[in-house]
């Protein structure tokens, strides 16, 4: 490929993640799904003017890491310490875990189809309860914490599962070590050194704070990398990290907020869909189908145990906006094709499931929460 044509597509890709977020405003969907279709469009299922290249793998790599990390980085492990409802939502989630093992056994599926149906779209799931003004009462707090814990439970059965043979599951947990031990590193440094660690949250123009963010997770997905686990465990524990260690610095998570979601990560999305072969879609759509209704039964099932606290209506709306699937399905579909547990048509199918996702369940969600009663 001439580097005429690796610049057109890394400027036409800019161009698409700029536009994106301001058309996807207007029409209410996330930006993520517009970049996914609009990859779509200007890639191999219509358009085909966006060409592979090792700069465009690359930034697209790092763009999957950066979202794995910031997905890290969102979890808030003061929240779901203090949640009164934490035994429920756990039984929740090993409920919907159990129900999508049992489906993926009785359709003959890898256990990974079981982790993706679990997932939850927490950024979405958080939108939409600051849209109904409920993200600050009970309710809203549990869906904020079943969502995490759902996040932070499959992001790490997501890097376990691919790895093979029980030598790399040993290095698996012996990344956790080293994530222990550098959160207990870090609460000594903050108390012998606070002076240096505010330097982190000014705004002066080293961005000392981003060097450093960023030195961390390249830290700890070189060290993935080197142990043959995969780079997103890495980056996620990375996220983590940063987030039981510092808990809210506001400034310099929107910087990297920033970095991610303005740039890098845009490029893994419109990659994505660009790779994607609209024709397959079609010849997948059972599979599509189905995984919608089992996403929505393995939500909705285990959400009836909070019925006590909530009512039915509140319940099963519940359900449905845990039944959301965004960023990590996408990543995992990326990982899957890679590694060959899914073929091209199945990652097709599953990204197609998401898109569909997450524009029909916070809209069920939505049309069966009750704003103004109790419920049944």
């Amino acid at each position: 490929m001439s580097e005429i044509e690796q610049f057109t597509t890394i400027a036409l890709i800019s161009v698409i993640a700029f536009i994106s977020p301001i058309i996807a405003e207007k029409i209410r969907v996330p930006a993520v799904v517009l970049e996914i279709i609009l990859g779509m469009v200007f890639g191999v299922s219509f358009l085909n003017v966006i060409y592979s290249s090792e700069w465009l793998s690359f930034l697209s790599l790092f763009g999957l890491i950066f979202l794995m990390f910031l997905a890290g980085l969102e979890i808030d492990a003061e929240t779901v310490l203090k949640s009164g409802h934490l035994k429920k939502v756990v039984a929740f989630f090993i409920l919907s875990l159990s129900l999508s093992a049992a489906f993926t056994i009785l359709a003959g599926l890898s256990f990974f189809y079981a982790i993706i149906l679990t997932n939850v779209a927490v950024g979405v799931v958080v939108s939409v309860l600051r849209e109904i003004g409920t993200d600050k009462e009970e309710f809203g707090q549990l869906n904020i914490v079943a969502a995490l814990v759902s996040d932070f439970s499959t992001m790490f059965l997501l890097s376990i599962y691919f790895l093979t043979g029980y030598l790399q599951i040993a290095f698996a947990f012996a990344i956790i070590l080293v994530f222990l031990a550098a959160y207990r590193f870090g609460k000594l440094v903050i108390w012998y050194f606070p002076e240096f660690i505010s330097k982190w949250f000014s705004d002066e123009p080293s961005e000392i704070g981003v060097r450093g963010s960023l030195a961390i997770m390249i830290l700890f997905v070189g060290l993935s990398s080197f142990l043959g686990v995969e780079a997103i465990l890495g980056a996620f524990l990375a996220g983590v990290l940063l987030s039981i260690t510092f808990r809210g610095g506001k400034k310099l998570y929107d910087k990297l907020y920033g970095m991610g979601f303005g740039f890098f990560i845009p490029i893994f999305f419109i990659k994505t869909g660009s790779e994607l072969n609209i024709a397959q879609a079609e010849e997948g759509l059972d599979l599509i189908l189905l995984l919608l209704a089992v996403s929505f039964a393995v939500k909705i099932i285990p959400s009836m145990i909070f019925i006590p606290n909530f009512g039915l209506r509140r319940a099963m709306s519940m359900g449905f906006l845990q039944s959301t699937k965004l960023s990590l399905t996408i990543a995992g579909v990326a990982i899957g094709i890679a590694s060959g547990v899914i073929s091209e048509l199945e990652a097709t199918a599953l990204v197609s499931f998401t898109i569909i996702s997450c524009l029909l369940s916070p809209t069920l969600f939505r049309l069966l929460y009750p704003r103004y009663h109790n419920g049944l």
